[in-house]
């Protein structure tokens, strides 16, 4: 069924979601001051947190289709050094493009990321961050898994946070993944702690492979060329709520969408649902300690 006209209200709700990003002023920023030295300590922090999502997308493609995922996480962090361990798991996995089993729709346990990173504060407000991504595909999905490596600078201005990120696959279908993004956490008062966090973002991606990113002329064949392009946009929302001390439920709605160009060709081949545009939902469940 065409789902554009939804998608396109959708897409008008988020925008209006997002201007409040350039004009809602940050309460008691006229107050803002410095905190004291902590004298304990810095100790270890742990996060474990659960996306139950209507639909798995990665950068803009697609890697579910009509059936829900369960995406657990495991992130330690200490001193800047951070590990974390992401998996998803497809209640009714139905890839088209499956090595073994096109289109049967079953229960699978299809991804584990592993991302080992370290981030700074080189000077006031101004942060880098390096590290390494493994993914372990199942073999179902993928002849090959993929390691990438990246780094991130991010800038916190008084309204909101800005980002830049670089990715390089450097074990098979090597390529540069672009990304730049705006961030911006709007405290809610109606429980202490509570937030409403907004992010957009944009991407390019230069492929070194040609069966990657496949790139398609106008009557849908595909070309000879290297996939050089304007990626996709995403548009983001969760309602962070504590519960108690350590717990942290979140209510959230995404929009990926084609940037044009190459892109629209492409995503659509790529993607498991044949779209380029993707509106999704779900609840995280998140406890820190």
């Amino acid at each position: 069924m065409d789902r554009l006209g939804v998608r396109g209200k959708w897409f008008m709700v988020m925008g209006l979601i997002f201007s409040l990003m350039m004009c809602w002023s940050p309460a008691g920023l006229a107050e803002e001051a410095k905190t004291e030295a902590a004298t304990e300590p810095e100790k270890p922090q742990w996060n474990v947190q659960t996306d139950i999502l209507s639909q798995y997308v990665w950068r803009g493609i697609a890697l579910s289709k009509n059936s829900v995922v369960v995406q657990p996480s495991f992130t330690g962090t200490y001193k800047g050094i951070a590990i974390n361990v992401w998996n998803n798991f497809d209640l009714s996995e139905q890839n088209p493009y499956s090595l073994t089993r096109p289109n049967k729709k079953s229960a699978h346990w299809n991804e584990t990321d592993l991302t080992f990173s370290y981030t700074r504060e080189v000077f006031t407000n101004f942060t880098l961050t390096g590290g390494t991504i493994i993914y372990l595909i199942s073999g179902a999905n993928s002849a090959f898994n993929s390691v990438e490596i990246y780094g991130g600078a991010d800038y916190k201005l008084p309204w909101f946070n800005f980002g830049v990120g670089v990715y390089r696959e450097v074990n098979h279908f090597p390529g540069t993944f672009l990304q730049w993004y705006i961030h911006r956490a709007i405290d809610i008062p109606l429980i202490e702690g509570m937030n409403l966090d907004l992010m957009a973002s944009w991407s390019a991606e230069f492929s070194n492979d040609k069966a990657a990113f496949p790139v398609f002329d106008s009557a849908g064949n595909v070309e000879d060329k290297f996939y050089r392009s304007l990626h996709a946009g995403y548009l983001g929302a969760s309602l962070n709520i504590p519960v108690g001390k350590y717990v942290v439920v979140a209510p959230k709605i995404q929009y990926w969408y084609g940037l044009g160009g190459q892109s629209t060709g492409t995503l659509k081949a790529l993607s498991w649902d044949g779209q380029h545009n993707h509106l999704l939902g779900g609840i995280n469940l998140a406890v820190n300690f």
